[in-house]
């Protein structure tokens, strides 16, 4: 099959972006600490829906009202560790965030929050947590101490699901200890610090991935640079990077007059609650640090992301 010079030149991009020149890399993968990880992936991998096929799917745009419920000492007590983890993911699954995280490490964080913070972080919560399927089903536990791990089955998947659980303060709670003290030290400011860490991470993999389209759209075009809407449409970067931003950050490619080089900034759309690290990149790496919302250049140390 005779494929299309943009489609060839797309998917050479993608080659590129997965091998040795460009590595992206998932700073927040495998770490428990990792920013936003339920956000991100669940301590039971909640399965995700099929959805439409997009390099770089957008935040939900919905600011629904969310219900600030109290359960009352007596109840949460009296749950189970099972019982405690089937009600986090229901009510996280039917939007009452603050209650389904009052059942896990995750509640200091909510807790203390203005009608208005909540707001700005329900798209976050709404575009993973809307994962989580209709139907989950409980399949055991295992106590052991003040820990425990809950097996639970979700539609959707054969694979069983198993979730961690600690207990403090006499309450069983999805999470691990780790993650609690982290909360405990963050508090009210955790969700935003790790929202401003996952940014920073996406924006370091976008400015990997213009790098690996320069790279190649160089080797094919006698080492010339192309703009941005040129590597967009050959599909060498995503189309939501059409207007310049993404994942809180803003992003402006440079050329040289004669086209032989180019450099890119990434700088936080919002200093201090989308990101604080400004990043450079040019064909010799990506450069970064926290400059208070100025760009930054090539003469800032050389960025390493956290891991």
């Amino acid at each position: 099959m005779r494929r299309s010079g943009d489609e060839a030149f797309r998917i050479a991009c993608e080659w590129a972006t997965a091998h040795e020149f460009v590595r992206v890399r998932r700073p927040f993968a495998h770490s428990p600490l990792r920013p936003f990880s339920l956000l991100r992936v669940s301590p039971a991998r909640v399965p995700a829906s099929p959805r439409p096929s997009s390099p770089r799917p957008r935040v939900s745009a919905s600011l629904l009202l969310i219900a600030c419920l109290v359960v009352s000492p007596s109840y949460a007590q009296t749950q189970s560790p099972t019982q405690a983890a089937l009600t986090f993911y229901r009510e996280l699954k039917s939007k009452q965030y603050v209650e389904g995280f009052r059942h896990s490490v995750y509640r200091k964080a909510v807790e203390g929050l203005t009608a208005e913070e909540l707001k700005e972080l329900e798209p976050d919560f709404a575009r993973t947590f809307s994962q989580i399927p209709d139907k989950i089903e409980a399949a055991g536990e295992k106590i052991t101490g003040d820990a425990a791990v809950v097996s639970l089955k979700f539609s959707g998947t054969d694979e069983m699901q198993s979730v961690a659980m600690i207990r403090a303060g006499g309450e069983w709670l999805v999470g691990d200890r780790e993650t609690l003290d982290a909360v405990n030290h963050q508090g009210r400011s955790f969700f935003f610090n790790s929202r401003m860490l996952v940014n920073e991470g996406e924006a370091y993999e976008m400015l990997q991935q213009i790098m690996g389209a320069e790279f190649l759209y160089a080797k094919k075009f006698d080492g010339k640079s192309a703009p941005l809407d040129e590597l967009i449409k050959r599909g060498g970067v995503p189309a939501d990077l059409a207007d310049g931003a993404e994942s809180g950050y803003k992003f402006d490619l440079t050329l040289r007059d004669d086209r032989s080089a180019f450099y890119v900034t990434a700088t936080p759309s919002v200093y201090g609650k989308t990101g604080r690290i400004s990043l450079y990149a040019d064909i010799n790496g990506i450069r970064g640090e926290d400059l208070k919302g100025r760009p930054a250049g090539p003469q800032s140390p050389v960025y390493r992301p956290k891991q």
